[in-house]
């Protein structure tokens, strides 16, 4: 058998042809991972006594929200927490200094067609704090859809999670 591949190696058209597979083999494993996106389900990490994570998405703390006016704080002091509808979220100013102590973001998605618009999270880079970014779906969705859902540029050291919540 060794020398079966001994002598296939030593052809040059079989190299070629074995590097041009593995070229391709690498190239779709690094495309894959960058498009194949997996956030946690929120309520496991919690219900596995997450108690911090608990506090940062539903305690009672200062939270910057966006809406038609802009950028708005319910509470006081510095916003630990950002809220912003997935539609709006290209227009949030991260560098504004509201939001410098923000540690998590949610994003609400309240239709399909918010969901199939992509969300580029490079800009999230600008919160100096930002730990967590929890996808928030308020509508019927399947959970293999909202944990794969796609989010390009998150922050290195940011850890995605997902949460449907419908309301009655």
């Amino acid at each position: 058998m060794s020398m079966f591949i001994s002598t296939l190696m030593r052809s040059p058209i079989m190299r070629i042809d074995n590097i041009r597979w593995i070229a391709v083999a690498i190239v779709s494993l690094f495309t894959h991972t960058a498009m194949a996106q997996s956030h946690q389900d929120l309520a496991a990490v919690i219900a596995s006594g997450n108690a911090s994570l608990s506090e940062a998405v539903y305690g009672l703390h200062t939270t910057a929200y966006s809406n038609e006016s802009g950028l708005q704080v319910a509470g006081d002091g510095q916003a630990v927490s950002l809220d912003v509808n997935a539609s709006a979220f290209s227009e949030v100013n991260f560098s504004d200094a509201l939001l410098n102590e923000v540690n998590t973001v949610v994003i609400r998605f309240e239709s399909t067609t918010q969901a199939a618009s992509a969300i580029n999270a490079s800009s999230l880079s600008e919160l100096e704090n930002l730990s967590n970014v929890v996808l928030l779906f308020s509508y019927d969705i399947p959970t293999t859809d909202a944990a794969s859902h796609a989010i390009g540029g998150l922050p290195a050291g940011v850890t995605s999670f997902y949460a449907i919540s419908i309301p009655e």
